[in-house]
């Protein structure tokens, strides 16, 4: 087959939120599933959407259309998890893939084996593959951008070589979606604006829309336009790292076995770091003196050796307590050494192969492997400060730690959310990062980068130029925002504006419902100010530098 380098295959699952819940709950394919986020229908699986539930549908909506369906909660973790699982089925069948969510990868059609005549032939092989594999039906899309190919798996298309511009120009602006949460308020702004397709926006200067939205419009003018972005990291194979030790005696004990796992932890980490790779799944094997293993994957989103430390300590201890040894006689549900146990420590684990307890040995483990089981390239990544140390940064924030407790030392994060002061995340240095709000979901009205500088909440007053208080309505506002008068009485002259904004949150719990409308403003003396309205009340909810 021949094949230009940049022509790219992009297969996505339809409605994966739904398939994957559907396994995870292990259901007949028959059964309506519908996945629902903030209230609303976010998947659904051919049954559902057969029975007339659709995207956007709210909990009331799918039960009157389809009272049997199963309704269930998106969760992010199910997502990655079963995708993760059938990934291994293409690592005998190409040489190279990315994961771009779960749900989609991408193909360089390069990568495929030869000795087929054509793309046509080479997608249908793998594709047949993979289906007797995994069960999953599969979209295929060809273009010469990876953009233009996941548009084209959408609707299983391929885009002939050379045709990718054009087939792009034709495209809703909506379809700017797929370049992320990012990309919804732009989308507003550009359907404000009369852009209608994705044409209309590449008819546009690229340093007009850099001038205007920044390099993340930029951006999206790129992918309108059909330019190439930069190579997209593989993903590596599992095989590729893995640290083993073999203990002198046989053990039950957990410490000792947590003590080990901390060693072998950084030893496999700093392999990982210095091929300048991020692990995000890890294999812990647990090999007895008679030969009984257990094997178990588990995802963690910041992975250090504390972690899998803690991971590799509930494994043994939930094996040891299933097999009745070591543990009194404990069944694997009860606490064991004081730690909980296996079924209420294990939320994240990918793979768990269940152990028969009849066949443990009593005489202990005797050895420990661990390997990297999800490998990725961090795009945009920086050199941490903690990747390589010589020890004294370490022991001088544990000393701090010790001295005024673990939140003396925090690092900040990002997490979901709308609001400046919902969306910063300080988690105790050394432990991982537990985000209430998911970063990675969607957000509509959420700001968008840069964000403030400074987060605050002081009640201020937005008069008119009649001194009367500006009133904000959901259509906009109904007067133009001329000074902001501050607790202390001083006032300042507003230069400029933008158009304000309604956000709506929790509206499907009266305790948590929340109502403020939005609106940007900088003024004469220079200050950029973030304010929100809520309950009548005009605030600076954060400020930028």
């Amino acid at each position: 087959m021949s094949a230009e380098p940049a022509r790219t295959l992009v297969l996505t699952v339809p409605d994966w939120p739904a398939v994957a819940a559907a396994a995870e709950r292990d259901l007949d394919p028959s059964t309506p599933v519908a996945v629902l986020h903030t209230g609303k229908v976010v998947a659904a699986n051919a049954p559902a959407r057969a029975a007339g539930i659709t995207v956007g549908n709210n909990r009331r909506a799918v039960g009157f259309r389809c009272p049997e369906a199963q309704v269930v909660a998106w969760d992010e973790d199910v997502d990655n998890r079963h995708f993760s699982a059938g990934v291994g089925a293409l690592e005998s069948l190409v040489a190279r893939f990315t994961l771009l969510a779960p749900g989609t990868l991408a193909i360089p059609l390069s990568s495929l084996r030869h000795g087929y005549a054509d793309e046509p032939s080479a997608v249908e092989a793998l594709i047949s593959a993979l289906v007797v594999e995994t069960g999953w039906e599969f979209f295929p899309g060809i273009a010469d951008t990876v953009f233009a190919a996941v548009l084209a798996a959408g609707q299983a298309r391929r885009v002939e070589p050379g045709d990718t511009v054009e087939f792009l120009a034709v495209q809703p602006i909506r379809t700017l979606e797929y370049a992320g949460a990012e990309a919804n308020e732009l989308i507003d702004v550009f359907w404000q604006l009369g852009l209608r397709t994705l044409g209309d926006l590449a008819r546009l200067e690229a340093k007009d829309v850099n001038s205007r939205f920044g390099a993340f419009g930029r951006h999206v003018h790129d992918l309108a336009t059909g330019t190439d972005r930069p190579a997209l990291p593989d993903h590596v194979r599992e095989e590729q790292l893995a640290v083993e030790r073999v203990l002198d005696e046989p053990t039950t004990r957990s410490d000792t076995l947590g003590f080990l796992a901390r060693q072998i932890g950084a030893e496999l980490l700093g392999k990982v770091r210095r091929q300048g790779l991020v692990c995000t799944q890890i294999t812990i094997e647990l090999a007895a003196v008679a030969g009984e293993s257990s094997n178990r994957t588990w995802r963690i989103e910041d992975m250090n050796e504390n972690a899998i430390a803690d991971r590799l300590r509930w494994q043994a201890e939930g094996w040891l307590a299933a097999s009745g040894h070591g543990g009194g006689g404990r069944s694997g549900n009860e606490r064991v050494g004081g730690t909980p146990s296996r079924r209420q420590q294990d939320p994240d684990i990918v793979d768990e192969p269940a152990p028969d307890p009849e066949d443990f040995s009593a005489d202990g483990i005797i050895s420990l492997t661990l390997r990297a089981a999800e490998l990725t390239t961090p795009v945009g990544a920086t050199k941490s400060l903690f990747d390589e140390n010589t020890g004294q940064i370490t022991h001088t924030l544990e000393r701090l730690q010790g001295l005024f407790g673990p939140d003396a030392v925090l690092v900040p994060g990002l997490q979901g959310g709308w609001d400046p002061a919902e969306t910063n995340l300080w988690t105790p240095w050394q432990q991982t990062a537990t985000p209430v709000r998911s970063p990675r979901a969607p957000w509509p009205g959420a700001l968008h980068a840069p964000r403030p500088t400074t987060v605050e909440h002081l009640a201020v007053d937005v008069l008119a130029a009649n001194g009367r208080p500006v009133q904000a309505r959901p259509s906009g506002l109904e007067t133009e925002p001329r000074t902001i008068r501050f607790p202390s009485g001083d006032t300042e002259t507003i230069a400029d504006y933008s158009g304000s904004w309604p956000i709506e949150s929790g509206w499907w719990d009266p305790e948590k419902a929340r109502y403020r409308t939005r609106l940007q403003v900088v003024t004469e003396p220079g200050r950029a100010l973030l304010l929100s309205k809520e309950n009548g009340q005009w605030y600076i909810t954060g400020r930028y530098r």
